[in-house]
């Protein structure tokens, strides 16, 4: 048994905030009040500290199969547990890509050995060819939790609606990276620096903004739910907050990067800011945070793409892929810019970081309650803390080192077992 004691119990699914004790056995939480006595326990005093239901991000690179030169299952493991996170959904623009059950169930076999819960998406098209649809009830059968071709946008719109009719009938989503390459330069530089310091044409935003009208659209027309990646300009907030109203069944996410920095810090962090979509400008920044206020954003989600040091340090930035580490900066930046911003309280940003993206795909996970999960993270909301390269991931390519930010995990429990402690 493990008995956390005297810590703020904060669970946004059901509004409990408040002073108290919480007893874990086995895999569940069996008791939250004051007091609570439990001679036998491992006790963790957290007094001062924020006692919250495991963070859930839908959207990592763990680069299993055949990148692990930048992560593997097992580092990105440590890194969500470092970071909060009990539970991640990984991408599938691996090498192979997880298009069939046999990648797919490799790739199962691997997550079932960490001691988070490490979920995966299966791909849209077939090895991200744009035009095959892959057969979406045998991998939701072999455990796919999802769909997405993330890293590319799909530009047939005729398959979109095939896919979004498909997932429909099995009781699933689609996720869509919006970013129509026939409108874009050079990815990973916002337009206006791009052409004003780099004497480039880089990524538009009408690029992205034109792209999810098309597919909102799209779903409001076949009535399926599509969910909206990463998104980053002012007029996408707009665009998915229409066809919300509309009646279209669509949900969208925001990466920490977006609601935190502008393009600017690609003049002071070069290709470690580099990323797609880009940093965009404060106007986009503030307009993603009025998007999370409102609902339209339900979702924070990291985006977590590492990269190799070797691949990011090239003398022409231009050249440098496209990401940047996020799941050990996630909790903090969300702490720093939405909560002590004053934009967002506690119990909103723990819920676009837990019962919100663990609601989109129904997991169980993302609240605390008795009887509920024994996911947990526990962590001090107001301490600061200077962030260092030191990552449990296997990449430091963040442009975040050296920077200050507000937030500190001190635990983060899952199935009941303290999978990390600082």
């Amino acid at each position: 048994m493990l008995l956390i004691k005297n810590g703020r119990v904060v669970d946004p699914k059901s509004g409990l905030d408040t002073q108290a004790d919480v007893l874990v056995d086995g895999k569940k939480v069996v008791k939250i009040a004051e007091n609570i006595e439990a001679g036998d326990a491992q006790v963790i005093d957290a007094t001062g500290l924020v006692v919250a239901p495991g963070l859930v991000d839908i959207h990592v690179h763990f680069r299993e199969p055949g990148q692990t030169h930048k992560e593997d299952i097992h580092t990105g493991a440590l890194a969500a547990a470092a970071g909060g996170f009990t539970t991640v959904v990984m991408m599938a623009n691996t090498n192979p890509t997880i298009s069939d059950k046999e990648t797919l169930e490799e790739v199962l076999t691997s997550a079932a050995k960490e001691n988070i819960h490490v979920k995966s998406v299966a791909t849209i098209t077939k090895n991200f060819d744009g035009e095959n649809i892959t057969d979406f009830k045998g991998l939701l059968e072999a455990g796919a939790v999802g769909f997405s071709d993330d890293g590319i946008p799909l530009t047939n719109a005729g398959i979109v609606k095939k896919a979004m009719e498909l997932a429909k009938e099995n009781n699933t989503f689609i996720s869509l990276h919006e970013e129509d390459p026939d409108l874009n330069g050079i990815l990973g530089f916002n337009e206006n620096i791009a052409k004003k310091e780099f004497h480039i044409c880089g990524a538009t935003g009408v690029a992205e903004y034109s792209m999810i009208a098309r597919d909102v659209m799209i779903a409001y027309d076949t009535q399926a739910h599509v969910h909206i990646q990463h998104l980053s300009k002012a007029e996408s907030v707009k665009v998915v907050e229409f066809a919300q109203k509309l009646g279209a069944q669509v949900t969208a996410e925001v990466a920490p990067q977006h609601f935190s920095k502008t393009e600017d810090l690609l003049l002071s962090k070069g290709a470690n800011a580099k990323m797609n979509p880009p940093l965009r400008l404060e106007s986009d920044r503030q307009a993603v945070i009025e998007g999370l206020k409102s609902g339209v954003i339900s979702v924070i989600a990291t985006d977590h793409a590492p990269h190799h040091a070797d691949e990011k340090n090239v003398a022409d930035v231009t050249k440098a892929p496209s990401g940047m580490t996020g799941l050990e900066t996630s909790l903090s930046l969300g702490l720093t810019y939405l909560v002590e911003a004053g934009h967002l309280s506690l119990t909103e940003l723990l819920k676009v970081m837990t019962s919100n993206p663990s609601d989109l795909y129904g997991f169980d996970a993302g609240y605390l309650a008795e009887n509920g999960p024994a996911d947990l993270v526990i962590f001090a909301d107001k301490e600061k803390r200077q962030v260092t390269a030191d990552f449990k991931s296997k990449a430091a390519n963040s442009p975040f080192v050296g920077e200050e930010l507000t937030g500190s995990v001190k635990y983060t429990i899952c199935d009941g077992e303290i999978v990390y402690q600082a």
